[in-house]
């Protein structure tokens, strides 16, 4: 038996201040003329930033490899954002749940990595990964007391090193 899947809540844009309603016009109209079969739905609100997710048959598309796609139209679309309304308002933007599974993919792996670190008693690294995928390892780790997590490299060769304490 599949386990039940239920559908995140969706935030009505008419109900959100005018910049957040540029930000949503902008991303409908980046994937109106991408020609894309998809819709946007507003999941959140938290200050400034606005967590979007793209739905629709067209949505696996959208991240590309490792989330590379995702990550190039969320920075795309907040650049065009900060244009439009010259205001602090950041998308956070996921399309089918992606953002999810890779950060749970990245949890598990930084628990598997940590427990082979404190085996050999020797230092591992991540590939390069952004900084919000950074973030998310730092902070699975956080509380093991064996083990110190650090960054180190520079622009996008950054990652994340794991040590013994």
């Amino acid at each position: 038996m599949e386990p039940e899947q239920t559908t995140p809540q969706s935030i009505d844009p008419a109900t959100m201040s005018p910049e957040h309603q540029i930000a949503v016009s902008v991303i409908q109209e980046i994937g109106a003329r991408m020609g894309q079969d998809t819709t946007v739905v507003v999941r959140d609100v938290q200050g400034a930033y606005l967590h979007v997710e793209i739905v629709g048959d067209d949505m696996p598309a959208t991240w590309g490899r490792y989330g590379a796609g995702l990550d190039s139209l969320q920075m795309l679309t907040n650049l065009i954002i900060s244009r439009r309304t010259r205001a602090d308002v950041r998308l956070m933007l996921d399309a089918g749940g992606y953002r999810e599974r890779r950060a749970d993919t990245l949890r598990q792996r930084a628990i598997d990595l940590a427990r082979e670190v404190k085996s050999i008693n020797q230092e591992a690294e991540f590939e390069p990964l952004p900084p919000h995928e950074r973030r998310i390892i730092h902070t699975a780790l956080a509380d093991d007391p064996d083990i110190h997590t650090y960054s180190e490299g520079e622009g996008t060769d950054r990652r994340i090193v794991i040590s013994p304490r």
